[in-house]
């Protein structure tokens, strides 16, 4: 892809002790300072975390959880079936059992139940006798539903994050980050996974037993980092402490998984939960259903778990056949949209998998995208935003105008439900508002940190910069760029020469690269160039072997080889 440069905005650190404090300096530490980031940012340990009493509800929820183990009562986990819900729900089991309570989970299916709950759920309380029930990553507009489950005696503890309704379900509690105002507080951005966490914090204290190992957050940090949600405050604890432990003392489930995707996981990061283990999760709730996911993470025998991370990743391979024919036809779909938002539907789609194509091109065209899959006189959407084009707003209108059967997400992520013969209204109601919103573009754009020279491309740099991790939403991996460069060989490679394995020449000094998906531009680099990229350990070459990952490629300003 080919992207608009331009310097990625600033917000200066007003902290003067920042190198002397955090140990950087150099390039890394102007981007310590462009990026406004203080020593707090680079001290963030498991015990800054955000005084769990501090998430409004989760006090009352810890308080209900702790009766319900004390007296014995069975309690049902009741999730969803994305990355988020699926850790949730693993995390919240694994406590309540270690803990000594009567722990069921249930998880709807993404084809016959939809999302949040349903009567299925409520019938299984009511026949199994369930006395409390606690949401993840779900239920904050289950109105109806809540208020029957109250009728038939359940006590319902909801734990979201998502936007409310303005109406809230008449729960025992609440405990959405969602419902503060204060965009501030540490937790504001806690993913489903993290909400839940926090209740369950308070519950190990309550039971004497905060310090158990089944409530490091482990899962969270995968759920977190797939939900795409800020890695700041809490955020930034959790999936630093989850990465560690990921990296020391993974589940057997989770170690499972890792060595199927063929993750190393002494080193495992964000980018190899974004790209190894969040699809292959996923795809469970996509196209069968979450409980295989949610099994193997609370598996605890490894010969088991093995088995079990097999059939998961046999079930991803399933999944990535579907994307790739789905994305093919969106893709030509909407080759010729001009329009603030793009929307396609087809009746050949899977609705387990448009959510990724949609993520997909939302990237691709630089705006937000929607895509349906009909079933019937209905359909199913999957709605992604790009940075600075949230498609929330743009659904929440279109579902005051009653042209939803419904709606749910966030910014940049959102679900709905529709009728067919309401989808042309639809189309032109949201080009027509996102027109409005977001002027016309010229196209994607790569924000740049800084410049590198080829002697900074090194080791020192590299490790400097990981003490910036965990990467991802809010906290974007830095991307450099290294000028006046020439390619001295490359070649493509992958499944159809998808990607381009180069090497480049500056001075004296040869650096090595990789350009994901750039396999098609060789015809191109028969020139000096400029390059755009992030700086990675090179698992090939092992020892003190860096590489360029390569973003994009420009000639460089009048010279030519």
């Amino acid at each position: 892809m080919k992207y608009k440069w331009l310097p990625r905005p600033e917000t200066h650190s007003k902290d003067e002790d920042l190198p002397d404090i955090a140990g950087i300096s150099g390039p890394v530490g102007s981007l310590a300072r462009r990026r406004g980031l203080d020593a707090a940012f680079f001290l963030s340990e498991y015990s800054t975390l955000s005084p769990w009493r501090n998430l409004p509800g989760a006090d009352s929820a810890s308080l209900i959880l702790e009766d319900a183990v004390r007296s014995g009562n069975l309690i049902l986990v009741h999730g969803d079936f994305d990355a988020d819900g699926i850790t949730a729900t693993a995390t919240a089991v694994r406590v309540i059992r270690a803990l000594g309570g009567q722990a069921q989970y249930y998880i709807p299916s993404r084809f016959q139940d939809g999302y949040g709950l349903g009567k299925a759920a409520i019938d299984l309380c009511i026949q199994q006798g369930v006395k409390v029930l606690i949401t993840v990553d779900c239920g904050i507009t289950s109105i109806d539903e809540v208020a029957r489950l109250k009728e038939n005696g359940v006590k319902v503890i909801i734990t979201d994050h998502h936007k409310p309704l303005n109406t809230l379900p008449e729960a025992d509690v609440v405990v959405d980050p969602e419902l503060s105002r204060d965009s501030s507080v540490r937790w504001r951005y806690l993913s489903g996974a993290g909400v839940v966490h926090t209740v369950l914090r308070g519950l190990a204290e309550r039971m004497d037993s905060a310090a158990i190992p089944e409530l490091e957050p482990d899962l969270v940090s995968i759920g977190t980092v797939c939900d795409v949600v800020k890695l700041t405050g809490d955020n930034r604890v959790l999936v630093r402490r989850g990465l560690d432990i990921l990296r020391t003392k993974p589940s057997p489930g989770v170690l499972a998984l890792m060595r199927a995707v063929g993750i190393d996981y002494t080193g495992v990061t964000t980018r190899d939960i974004s790209f190894g283990l969040g699809p292959v999760i996923n795809s469970s709730g996509r196209i069968a259903h979450a409980d295989q996911a949610v099994k193997l993470l609370l598996e605890t025998e490894p010969g088991l778990a093995v088995g079990m991370a097999s059939g998961l990743e046999k079930t991803n391979a399933k999944r990535k056949s579907l994307d790739s024919a789905v994305f093919a036809e969106a893709d030509s779909l909407l080759a010729n949209t001009r329009t603030g938002i793009a929307v396609a539907a087809s009746e050949h789609w899977h609705a387990g998998v448009i959510g990724i194509s949609a993520s997909k091109l939302a990237r691709q065209m630089n705006r937000p995208v929607v895509l349906v899959a009909w079933d019937g006189d209905t359909g199913r959407g999957s709605a992604r935003g790009v940075p600075g084009k949230p498609v929330y707003p743009i659904l929440e209108k279109a579902m005051e105008n009653g042209l939803l059967l419904s709606f749910g997400g966030h910014d940049q992520a959102a679900g709905i439900s529709l009728k067919t013969d309401r989808y042309a209204e639809f189309k032109s109601f949201v080009e027509r508002t996102a027109d409005t919103l977001y002027a016309e573009d010229s196209g994607p754009v790569l924000y740049i940190d800084g410049g590198l020279s080829a002697e900074q491309c090194n080791t020192s740099v590299l490790d400097a910069l990981r003490d910036f991790e965990p990467f991802g939403e809010g906290n974007p991996e830095p991307v450099w760029i290294i000028r006046g460069v020439y390619p001295v060989s490359f070649r493509s490679v992958g499944q159809n020469g998808k990607h381009l394995q180069i090497s480049f020449q500056s001075g004296n000094t040869t650096l090595r690269g990789i350009g994901f998906g750039m396999g098609h531009r060789t015809s191109e680099l028969d020139r000096i160039l400029d390059v755009a990229f992030t700086l990675s350990a090179d698992s090939w070459r092992g020892g003190d072997a860096v590489q360029l990952v390569v973003l994009d490629i420009k000639p460089a300003a009048g010279r030519r080889k």
